[in-house]
């Protein structure tokens, strides 16, 4: 192996390091850099590379860290750290070549070592992100310094996306608690990646200053001389602070909100198709009342799809069914229409409990105007003999506490995917890391099993749209509509490609005028 830099010096040192590239950076110009972004966001709940994914975490670490490769807004996969790969033809081994000269932001070597604490470590933490990298069955092997090697046990048609996934950050073997706010002068020492920018100052849940990487290994790239965060839970006062010109960008703006932005000289509205959707789910649990398939079909006859969709986000959306698979994702689409039916609702509910009328605590996150959705679907459900009681959470408490994943009843907002896999693996086969409602189906399970082994595309629609008939027949959630991305940018920013999901946004390319 070669030389490792700071690895072999002890830890002071290294600290000390840290200290001098950051005070460099601030005392010495950027390169070509120039210009400052400042980005009004929600604060991030959960700094954990390898397991916060909400947008102000992937934004927050996006910054500082890399992938080996990357997935672009249109779901290729490009060369990052691994400037190239070889698959062998039994599709089990994948080879990577690094690239060379990339250091961390405390000076250590970027190697191949790097890459194997990162991936052994997001099996250690039972990452999510093990949910397209074969569940965690493969061994990750460092040939030599510039030569990684994945072995599976079966093949996976999604492992390169597993790779590029947004919690697969490449974390420096060197630190043990990354992310973690460290004692003394040298507060973050442990926030060290290979990203484009370092972090320089960080003030939770009030901001965080991001500053360029002068040694980048891609110096080319990298415009803005530095990167506010500014954290504004209030959606209306994210807009506020835009068209103030505090801030250069927003993202996941409500619909209700867009009339503040029309007309506002100097302000760009961005709209990209994506994914995204609120899931209102039941718990399927055993002792639960989702458990019995007749509750779980009441309540979707007691919804009027078509009417949340233009009542809650002006129509803007594509109506949903009961399937996170969307139609952006082409012919792994399936469209099943659903029957909007309070009676049959009723004469379900009877049936199943022997009472009239069936209640619910109906929990709702606080973002993208959900509460208003909610309070659409409580007055449909009301006519289908279901009453709910909506208690709303702010976005940190719902999914910092963890609450969203306990609550009988529910309404949650799931981001884009770059594939649709990713959302069975996530959220939906048995024991899968956020399924928030506990459905196990069996059929479902080896549906995706057989997904993530099938690389031909026609095979692969056949088995999504087996899946999508049983989510219609027996699954346990609502989509009502899958709903474009809203964000905003003043003109004054250039090259801004606001990703579906905003906080895997790429600024390496992005700058600010004056």
């Amino acid at each position: 192996m070669k030389d490792r830099n700071s690895r072999t010096a002890p830890r002071m040192i290294a600290v000390m390091l840290i200290a001098f590239a950051l005070l460099s950076l601030i005392a010495l110009p950027a390169r070509a850099q120039s210009g400052a972004l400042t980005i009004a966001t929600n604060a991030p709940v959960n700094l954990e590379p390898a397991l916060g994914s909400n947008d102000p975490e992937l934004l927050f670490n996006r910054a500082i860290y890399d992938y080996l490769l990357d997935v672009t807004p249109d779901n290729a996969i490009a060369p990052n750290l691994a400037t190239s790969y070889t698959i062998s033809d039994d599709g089990l081994v994948y080879t990577f070549e690094l690239a060379q000269g990339v250091t961390f932001h405390d000076g250590a070597a970027f190697t191949s070592s790097d890459v194997v604490y990162t991936f052994e470590r997001l099996k250690t933490l039972e990452s999510p992100a093990l949910g397209l990298l074969s569940g965690g069955a493969f061994t990750v092997e460092a040939v030599d310094d510039d030569t990684v090697t994945f072995t599976l046990e079966s093949p996976n048609a999604d492992f390169l996306y597993g790779i590029g996934g947004r919690l697969a950050y490449i974390l420096s073997e060197d630190i043990a608690t990354p992310n973690v706010l460290a004692e003394g002068d040298h507060p973050y020492a442990n926030f060290a990646g290979t990203g484009p920018f370092v972090l320089t100052e960080f003030l939770p849940g009030e901001r965080a200053v991001f500053t360029a990487n002068v040694d980048y290994f891609k110096p080319e790239s990298v415009q803005l001389a530095t990167i506010t965060h500014v954290y504004i839970e209030d959606p209306l006062a994210q807009i506020q602070a835009l068209t103030s010109g505090a801030a250069d960008f927003i993202f996941k703006i409500p619909v209700t909100q867009l009339p503040a932005l029309e007309g506002v000289d100097g302000i760009t509205v961005l709209n990209k198709a994506t994914n995204i959707h609120p899931v209102i789910r039941i718990r399927t649990a055993e002792g639960f009342r989702g458990e019995d398939p007749r509750i779980r079909q009441a309540l979707k006859l007691g919804v009027n799809r078509e009417e949340l969709n233009e009542l809650a986000i002006d129509g803007l959306g594509v109506v949903g069914n009961n399937d996170p698979i969307g139609p952006i994702y082409g012919d792994f689409y399936e469209r099943i229409p659903d029957t909007y039916d309070p009676a049959a609702a009723c004469a379900l509910i009877l049936e199943a409990t022997g009472e009239e009328r069936i209640s619910f605590d109906f929990y709702v996150v606080d973002a993208l105007g959900y509460p208003d959705l909610a309070v659409i679907m409580q007055q449909q459900w009301q006519d289908a003999c279901i009453d709910v009681e909506l208690l709303v959470r702010p976005e940190g408490v719902y999914y910092g506490d963890n609450e969203w994943l306990d609550v009988e009843l529910g309404l949650t907002g799931w981001s884009s995917r770059a594939i649709p896999q990713q959302y069975l693996v996530e959220a939906y086969i048995t024991g899968a890391p956020y399924n928030e409602s506990n459905f196990s189906d069996a059929e479902l399970d080896a549906l995706a099993a057989q997904a993530a082994a099938t690389t031909d595309p026609a095979a692969r629609a056949t088995i999504y749209k087996q899946i999508a008939h049983i989510f219609a027949d027996r699954g346990p959630i609502i989509v009502p509509y899958f709903a474009p991305v809203l964000g905003a940018i003043t003109n004054r920013v250039q090259g801004l490609d606001m990703n579906p999901v905003p906080g895997l946004t790429d600024l390496r390319g992005v700058s600010v005028s004056d």
